[in-house]
Protein backbone atom coordinates (compact mmCIF):
# COMPACT_ATOMS: atom_id res chain seq x y z
CA UNK A 1 0.00 0.00 0.00
CA UNK A 2 1.62 3.50 -0.37
CA UNK A 3 2.35 5.64 2.01
CA UNK A 4 -0.41 8.19 4.04
CA UNK A 5 0.48 11.92 2.65
CA UNK A 6 2.10 14.00 5.68
CA UNK A 7 0.44 16.78 4.38
CA UNK A 8 -3.20 16.57 3.97
CA UNK A 9 -4.92 19.51 0.61
CA UNK A 10 -7.42 21.65 1.23
CA UNK A 11 -10.89 19.86 -0.09
CA UNK A 12 -11.68 23.52 -1.14
CA UNK A 13 -12.04 24.56 -4.70
CA UNK A 14 -8.72 26.64 -5.63
CA UNK A 15 -9.77 28.84 -8.62
CA UNK A 16 -7.10 30.30 -10.30
CA UNK A 17 -7.82 34.00 -9.32
CA UNK A 18 -7.35 32.79 -5.63
CA UNK A 19 -4.88 30.08 -5.61
CA UNK A 20 -3.22 31.45 -2.57
CA UNK A 21 -1.15 28.39 -1.68
CA UNK A 22 0.48 29.06 -5.17
CA UNK A 23 1.46 32.05 -5.82
CA UNK A 24 3.39 32.51 -8.59
CA UNK A 25 5.54 35.67 -9.93
CA UNK A 26 3.32 37.21 -12.92
CA UNK A 27 5.22 35.91 -16.41
CA UNK A 28 7.54 37.89 -17.52
CA UNK A 29 7.24 39.33 -21.08
CA UNK A 30 10.61 39.16 -23.66
CA UNK A 31 12.85 41.62 -23.34
CA UNK A 32 11.61 42.31 -19.52
CA UNK A 33 14.01 42.10 -16.65
CA UNK A 34 14.54 38.36 -15.55
CA UNK A 35 12.72 37.10 -12.91
CA UNK A 36 13.44 33.66 -11.01
CA UNK A 37 11.59 30.53 -11.91
CA UNK A 38 9.00 29.59 -9.35
CA UNK A 39 10.33 26.37 -6.93
CA UNK A 40 8.77 23.51 -9.18
CA UNK A 41 10.68 20.61 -7.08
CA UNK A 42 7.87 20.11 -3.77
CA UNK A 43 9.88 17.92 -1.84
CA UNK A 44 13.31 16.03 -1.57
CA UNK A 45 10.52 12.86 -2.76
CA UNK A 46 9.16 14.51 -5.68
CA UNK A 47 12.67 15.67 -6.81
CA UNK A 48 13.99 11.96 -6.88
CA UNK A 49 11.05 10.96 -8.86
CA UNK A 50 11.83 13.91 -11.59
CA UNK A 51 15.08 12.61 -11.73
CA UNK A 52 14.51 9.23 -11.80
CA UNK A 53 10.94 7.30 -11.65
CA UNK A 54 9.69 9.98 -14.03
CA UNK A 55 11.94 9.25 -16.27
CA UNK A 56 10.97 6.02 -17.56
CA UNK A 57 9.36 5.16 -21.25
CA UNK A 58 6.04 6.57 -21.49
CA UNK A 59 4.43 3.17 -20.77
CA UNK A 60 5.67 2.31 -17.80
CA UNK A 61 4.24 5.61 -16.01
CA UNK A 62 0.99 4.49 -16.19
CA UNK A 63 -0.26 6.10 -12.69
CA UNK A 64 -2.24 5.53 -10.76
CA UNK A 65 -5.52 5.63 -10.15
CA UNK A 66 -6.04 1.80 -9.08
CA UNK A 67 -6.32 0.80 -5.62
CA UNK A 68 -4.20 -2.16 -4.95
CA UNK A 69 -5.21 -4.55 -2.25
CA UNK A 70 -2.35 -5.92 -0.68
CA UNK A 71 -3.99 -9.25 0.68
CA UNK A 72 -4.85 -10.29 -2.98
CA UNK A 73 -2.91 -8.46 -5.52
CA UNK A 74 -6.10 -7.19 -7.09
CA UNK A 75 -6.02 -3.70 -9.10
CA UNK A 76 -9.54 -1.89 -9.85
CA UNK A 77 -9.22 1.02 -12.73
CA UNK A 78 -11.37 3.08 -11.84
CA UNK A 79 -13.58 5.12 -14.62
CA UNK A 80 -15.07 8.90 -13.49
CA UNK A 81 -17.37 8.94 -16.26
CA UNK A 82 -20.43 10.88 -15.16
CA UNK A 83 -18.62 12.41 -11.53
CA UNK A 84 -19.37 15.60 -10.87
CA UNK A 85 -16.58 17.74 -9.67
CA UNK A 86 -16.70 20.87 -7.18
CA UNK A 87 -20.72 20.48 -7.82
CA UNK A 88 -20.47 21.98 -11.15
CA UNK A 89 -17.87 20.09 -13.74
CA UNK A 90 -20.00 16.67 -14.73
CA UNK A 91 -17.67 14.01 -16.61
CA UNK A 92 -18.31 13.35 -19.85
CA UNK A 93 -15.90 10.33 -21.63
CA UNK A 94 -12.27 9.35 -21.16
CA UNK A 95 -9.97 10.91 -23.29
CA UNK A 96 -6.48 9.08 -22.45
CA UNK A 97 -4.06 8.00 -20.24
CA UNK A 98 -1.45 10.89 -19.43
CA UNK A 99 1.93 9.97 -17.95
CA UNK A 100 1.14 10.61 -14.48
CA UNK A 101 -2.73 10.74 -14.64
CA UNK A 102 -6.28 10.21 -16.25
CA UNK A 103 -7.75 12.26 -18.96
CA UNK A 104 -11.35 13.22 -18.83
CA UNK A 105 -13.82 15.45 -21.18
CA UNK A 106 -16.12 17.81 -18.66
CA UNK A 107 -19.13 19.84 -19.18
CA UNK A 108 -20.23 22.96 -16.77
CA UNK A 109 -23.34 21.85 -15.68
CA UNK A 110 -24.89 25.31 -15.91
CA UNK A 111 -23.33 26.66 -19.23
CA UNK A 112 -22.68 23.29 -21.44
CA UNK A 113 -18.95 24.72 -21.71
CA UNK A 114 -16.58 21.90 -22.43
CA UNK A 115 -13.10 21.13 -20.67
CA UNK A 116 -10.95 18.95 -20.52
CA UNK A 117 -9.30 18.03 -16.83
CA UNK A 118 -6.41 15.32 -15.39
CA UNK A 119 -7.44 13.50 -12.38
CA UNK A 120 -4.63 12.11 -9.90
CA UNK A 121 -4.97 10.13 -6.75
CA UNK A 122 -3.67 11.98 -3.98
CA UNK A 123 -2.30 8.74 -2.33
CA UNK A 124 -0.64 7.94 -5.90
CA UNK A 125 2.79 7.30 -5.81
CA UNK A 126 4.39 9.92 -7.84
CA UNK A 127 1.88 12.78 -7.30
CA UNK A 128 2.71 15.66 -9.95
CA UNK A 129 -0.89 17.41 -11.21
CA UNK A 130 0.28 20.32 -8.41
CA UNK A 131 3.80 20.27 -10.64
CA UNK A 132 2.52 19.95 -13.82
CA UNK A 133 0.02 23.15 -12.47
CA UNK A 134 2.81 25.24 -11.63
CA UNK A 135 4.39 25.25 -14.68
CA UNK A 136 1.39 25.66 -16.91
CA UNK A 137 0.56 28.85 -14.82
CA UNK A 138 3.86 30.20 -14.91
CA UNK A 139 3.99 29.15 -18.91
CA UNK A 140 0.42 30.86 -19.74
CA UNK A 141 0.28 32.71 -23.19
CA UNK A 142 -0.42 31.48 -26.45
CA UNK A 143 -0.65 27.68 -27.49
CA UNK A 144 -0.21 26.92 -24.36
CA UNK A 145 -3.88 25.18 -22.76
CA UNK A 146 -5.16 27.64 -20.35
CA UNK A 147 -6.34 26.70 -16.75
CA UNK A 148 -9.70 27.04 -15.55
CA UNK A 149 -9.13 25.69 -11.89
CA UNK A 150 -6.71 23.46 -9.99
CA UNK A 151 -7.91 21.81 -6.89
CA UNK A 152 -8.59 18.68 -4.57
CA UNK A 153 -12.27 16.82 -4.43
CA UNK A 154 -12.68 13.65 -2.32
CA UNK A 155 -9.55 11.77 -2.72
CA UNK A 156 -8.12 13.26 -5.90
CA UNK A 157 -6.27 16.07 -7.29
CA UNK A 158 -7.86 17.96 -10.95
CA UNK A 159 -6.48 19.94 -12.94
CA UNK A 160 -9.23 21.72 -15.27
CA UNK A 161 -8.03 22.94 -18.27
CA UNK A 162 -8.84 24.56 -21.79
CA UNK A 163 -10.62 22.00 -23.95
CA UNK A 164 -8.40 21.78 -27.51
CA UNK A 165 -9.00 19.82 -30.24
CA UNK A 166 -7.24 16.30 -31.70
CA UNK A 167 -3.37 15.79 -31.81
CA UNK A 168 -1.33 15.24 -34.55
CA UNK A 169 -0.29 11.97 -33.27
CA UNK A 170 -4.31 11.07 -34.68
CA UNK A 171 -3.90 12.71 -37.73
CA UNK A 172 -0.73 11.31 -39.26
CA UNK A 173 -2.50 7.73 -38.05
CA UNK A 174 -5.06 8.51 -40.34
CA UNK A 175 -3.12 10.25 -43.05
CA UNK A 176 -0.05 7.96 -43.10
CA UNK A 177 2.24 11.16 -44.00
CA UNK A 178 1.92 14.76 -44.48
CA UNK A 179 2.60 16.76 -47.23
CA UNK A 180 5.66 19.08 -47.01
CA UNK A 181 3.48 22.10 -47.02
CA UNK A 182 1.53 20.57 -44.00
CA UNK A 183 4.88 19.33 -42.04
CA UNK A 184 6.64 22.90 -42.78
CA UNK A 185 3.54 24.73 -41.07
CA UNK A 186 4.05 22.57 -38.36
CA UNK A 187 7.41 22.53 -37.66
CA UNK A 188 7.56 26.57 -37.62
CA UNK A 189 4.65 26.52 -35.59
CA UNK A 190 6.31 24.33 -32.75
CA UNK A 191 9.79 26.36 -33.44
CA UNK A 192 8.07 29.32 -32.11
CA UNK A 193 6.33 27.68 -28.98
CA UNK A 194 9.81 25.95 -28.02
CA UNK A 195 11.35 29.42 -28.44
CA UNK A 196 8.77 30.87 -25.86
CA UNK A 197 9.06 27.94 -23.24
CA UNK A 198 12.55 28.01 -23.58
CA UNK A 199 13.11 31.76 -23.23
CA UNK A 200 11.30 31.15 -19.89
CA UNK A 201 13.85 28.47 -18.72
CA UNK A 202 11.89 25.42 -19.29
CA UNK A 203 12.35 22.57 -21.53
CA UNK A 204 9.52 19.99 -22.36
CA UNK A 205 11.27 16.81 -22.87
CA UNK A 206 8.85 14.42 -24.71
CA UNK A 207 8.34 16.31 -28.02
CA UNK A 208 5.89 13.69 -29.69
CA UNK A 209 2.77 14.02 -31.99
CA UNK A 210 0.50 13.24 -29.48
CA UNK A 211 1.94 16.00 -27.51
CA UNK A 212 0.71 18.68 -30.04
CA UNK A 213 -2.45 19.21 -30.54
CA UNK A 214 -5.13 21.50 -32.69
CA UNK A 215 -7.10 24.33 -31.18
CA UNK A 216 -10.59 25.11 -31.07
CA UNK A 217 -12.77 27.48 -32.66
CA UNK A 218 -11.52 30.83 -33.74
CA UNK A 219 -8.04 28.95 -32.99
CA UNK A 220 -8.78 25.62 -34.73
CA UNK A 221 -5.82 25.93 -37.09
CA UNK A 222 -3.56 26.62 -34.15
CA UNK A 223 -1.02 24.33 -32.70
CA UNK A 224 -0.78 23.84 -28.99
CA UNK A 225 1.58 21.96 -27.05
CA UNK A 226 0.43 19.75 -24.17
CA UNK A 227 1.76 17.35 -21.49
CA UNK A 228 4.29 18.94 -19.31
CA UNK A 229 4.16 16.28 -16.91
CA UNK A 230 7.89 15.71 -18.13
CA UNK A 231 8.53 19.67 -17.93
CA UNK A 232 12.00 20.54 -16.04
CA UNK A 233 13.36 23.88 -15.51
CA UNK A 234 17.00 23.91 -17.12
CA UNK A 235 18.75 27.35 -16.11
CA UNK A 236 18.12 30.04 -13.66
CA UNK A 237 16.26 33.04 -14.99
CA UNK A 238 18.44 35.57 -12.06
CA UNK A 239 21.52 34.49 -13.24
CA UNK A 240 20.46 33.80 -16.94
CA UNK A 241 22.93 30.75 -16.37
CA UNK A 242 21.97 27.17 -17.69
CA UNK A 243 22.61 24.27 -14.84
CA UNK A 244 25.92 22.54 -14.93
CA UNK A 245 25.74 19.29 -17.62
CA UNK A 246 25.28 15.93 -15.43
CA UNK A 247 25.08 12.19 -16.31
CA UNK A 248 24.00 8.84 -16.11
CA UNK A 249 20.51 9.94 -16.20
CA UNK A 250 17.24 7.52 -17.24
CA UNK A 251 15.70 8.36 -20.52
CA UNK A 252 12.91 10.95 -20.29
CA UNK A 253 10.85 10.90 -22.78
CA UNK A 254 9.80 8.91 -25.82
CA UNK A 255 12.65 6.66 -27.09
CA UNK A 256 11.46 6.74 -30.97
CA UNK A 257 12.01 10.85 -30.68
CA UNK A 258 14.40 11.10 -27.94
CA UNK A 259 17.71 12.68 -29.01
CA UNK A 260 21.06 10.46 -28.65
CA UNK A 261 22.31 12.94 -26.06
CA UNK A 262 19.36 12.02 -24.08
CA UNK A 263 19.58 8.33 -24.77
CA UNK A 264 23.38 7.70 -23.70
CA UNK A 265 21.97 9.66 -20.37
CA UNK A 266 23.03 13.18 -20.29
CA UNK A 267 21.04 15.75 -18.97
CA UNK A 268 18.69 17.77 -21.02
CA UNK A 269 18.88 20.92 -22.30
CA UNK A 270 17.06 23.10 -25.27
CA UNK A 271 19.07 21.52 -27.91
CA UNK A 272 17.45 17.72 -27.04
CA UNK A 273 13.97 19.51 -27.87
CA UNK A 274 14.56 19.92 -31.43
CA UNK A 275 16.44 17.55 -32.13
CA UNK A 276 13.61 15.40 -31.20
CA UNK A 277 11.62 17.93 -33.09
CA UNK A 278 13.74 16.78 -36.18
CA UNK A 279 12.82 13.34 -35.42
CA UNK A 280 9.52 13.54 -35.49
CA UNK A 281 9.50 15.59 -38.69
CA UNK A 282 10.67 12.99 -40.72
CA UNK A 283 8.56 10.78 -39.46
CA UNK A 284 5.87 13.19 -40.41
CA UNK A 285 7.23 13.07 -43.82
CA UNK A 286 8.07 9.72 -44.46
CA UNK A 287 5.46 8.04 -42.40
CA UNK A 288 8.72 5.85 -40.82
CA UNK A 289 11.63 6.20 -38.99
CA UNK A 290 14.95 3.61 -39.42
CA UNK A 291 14.65 2.55 -35.92
CA UNK A 292 10.91 2.10 -36.10
CA UNK A 293 10.10 -2.55 -35.84
CA UNK A 294 13.11 -2.82 -33.83
CA UNK A 295 11.93 -5.59 -31.14
CA UNK A 296 13.41 -6.43 -27.90
CA UNK A 297 11.88 -8.22 -24.97
CA UNK A 298 14.07 -6.06 -22.44
CA UNK A 299 13.61 -2.37 -22.60
CA UNK A 300 17.03 -1.43 -22.26
CA UNK A 301 17.86 -3.72 -24.60
CA UNK A 302 15.40 -2.00 -27.03
CA UNK A 303 16.86 1.69 -26.09
CA UNK A 304 20.15 0.82 -26.87
CA UNK A 305 19.60 -0.72 -30.43
CA UNK A 306 17.56 2.46 -31.15
CA UNK A 307 20.44 4.48 -30.34
CA UNK A 308 22.59 2.73 -32.21
CA UNK A 309 20.42 2.80 -35.03
CA UNK A 310 20.00 6.81 -34.39
CA UNK A 311 23.78 6.96 -34.36
CA UNK A 312 24.74 5.14 -37.29
CA UNK A 313 22.06 7.14 -39.26
CA UNK A 314 23.42 9.61 -41.62
CA UNK A 315 21.01 12.93 -41.79
CA UNK A 316 20.99 13.10 -45.52
CA UNK A 317 19.44 9.43 -45.73
CA UNK A 318 16.87 10.76 -43.75
CA UNK A 319 16.67 13.52 -45.87
CA UNK A 320 16.64 12.33 -48.93
CA UNK A 321 14.46 13.99 -51.64
CA UNK A 322 12.92 16.28 -49.41
CA UNK A 323 13.84 19.76 -49.04
CA UNK A 324 17.24 20.46 -47.70
CA UNK A 325 16.24 22.64 -44.74
CA UNK A 326 14.56 19.95 -43.08
CA UNK A 327 17.99 18.13 -42.95
CA UNK A 328 19.63 20.70 -42.29
CA UNK A 329 17.88 21.82 -38.94
CA UNK A 330 18.24 18.19 -37.48
CA UNK A 331 22.02 18.72 -38.40
CA UNK A 332 21.72 21.69 -36.58
CA UNK A 333 19.93 20.49 -33.69
CA UNK A 334 22.37 17.61 -33.31
CA UNK A 335 24.98 19.80 -33.19
CA UNK A 336 24.46 22.46 -30.55
CA UNK A 337 26.51 22.26 -27.00
CA UNK A 338 24.96 21.64 -23.79
CA UNK A 339 24.60 24.67 -23.14
CA UNK A 340 24.03 26.97 -26.71
CA UNK A 341 20.87 29.02 -27.18
CA UNK A 342 19.53 28.12 -30.58
CA UNK A 343 18.57 30.48 -33.12
CA UNK A 344 15.30 29.59 -33.70
CA UNK A 345 14.50 32.94 -35.97
CA UNK A 346 17.23 31.59 -38.48
CA UNK A 347 15.22 27.80 -38.99
CA UNK A 348 11.72 29.79 -38.75
CA UNK A 349 12.91 31.72 -41.49
CA UNK A 350 14.04 28.26 -43.15
CA UNK A 351 10.70 26.74 -42.71
CA UNK A 352 9.34 29.99 -44.07
CA UNK A 353 11.21 29.41 -47.26
CA UNK A 354 10.20 25.36 -47.46
CA UNK A 355 6.36 26.26 -47.03
CA UNK A 356 6.44 29.39 -49.71
CA UNK A 357 7.47 26.66 -52.21
CA UNK A 358 5.51 26.50 -55.22
CA UNK A 359 4.03 30.04 -54.84
CA UNK A 360 2.04 28.86 -51.56
CA UNK A 361 1.28 30.97 -48.37
CA UNK A 362 1.25 29.96 -44.60
CA UNK A 363 -2.30 29.28 -45.30
CA UNK A 364 -2.88 27.21 -42.39
CA UNK A 365 -4.71 24.61 -45.01
CA UNK A 366 -3.40 21.28 -43.55
CA UNK A 367 -3.75 17.85 -45.47
CA UNK A 368 -6.76 17.07 -42.99
CA UNK A 369 -8.50 20.64 -43.10
CA UNK A 370 -11.14 19.15 -46.44
CA UNK A 371 -10.42 15.31 -45.02
CA UNK A 372 -11.49 16.52 -42.01
CA UNK A 373 -15.42 15.59 -42.24
CA UNK A 374 -14.68 12.35 -43.71
CA UNK A 375 -12.14 11.28 -40.80
CA UNK A 376 -14.66 12.17 -38.29
CA UNK A 377 -17.40 10.45 -39.39
CA UNK A 378 -15.08 7.62 -40.22
CA UNK A 379 -13.43 7.26 -36.69
CA UNK A 380 -15.18 8.93 -34.06
CA UNK A 381 -15.64 5.70 -31.98
CA UNK A 382 -12.05 5.14 -32.57
CA UNK A 383 -10.25 8.29 -31.14
CA UNK A 384 -10.36 7.19 -27.18
CA UNK A 385 -8.25 4.45 -25.90
CA UNK A 386 -10.41 1.05 -25.10
CA UNK A 387 -9.81 1.40 -21.20
CA UNK A 388 -10.99 -1.21 -18.70
CA UNK A 389 -14.03 -0.08 -17.06
CA UNK A 390 -15.66 -0.39 -13.32
CA UNK A 391 -19.69 0.09 -13.59
CA UNK A 392 -19.87 3.77 -11.79
CA UNK A 393 -23.15 5.81 -10.78
CA UNK A 394 -23.33 9.53 -10.53
CA UNK A 395 -20.82 10.39 -7.81
CA UNK A 396 -20.23 13.97 -5.78
CA UNK A 397 -16.91 14.92 -4.55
Amino acid sequence: MEKKSKNKKSKKNKEISNASLLKLPPLEKEGSSEKEIPDLKKTKKSQKIEEKEKEDEEEKNQINLETDNKNNNIKVKLDFTNCIFFSKYKVTKKISDGNFSKIYQLEDIDTDDKYVCKIEAKKAKQPMLEYEYKILDYLRGDYIPSIKLYGSSGDYNILIMEHLGKSLDYYIKKLEVFSIHTTAMIAYQIINILQYIHIRGIIHRDIKPGNFVMGLGLKNLDLYIIDFGFAKKYKSMTKNKIYALTENHKLTGTSRYASINAMKGLQQSCRDDLESLGYMLYFFLRGNLPWMGIKEKNKDDLDKKILEKKVETVNEILGQDLPIQFCEFLAYAKNLKYEDDPDYNLFKGKMMEVICLGGKSFDKIYDWTDKNKLIEENSEESEDPITEKVESTCCKM
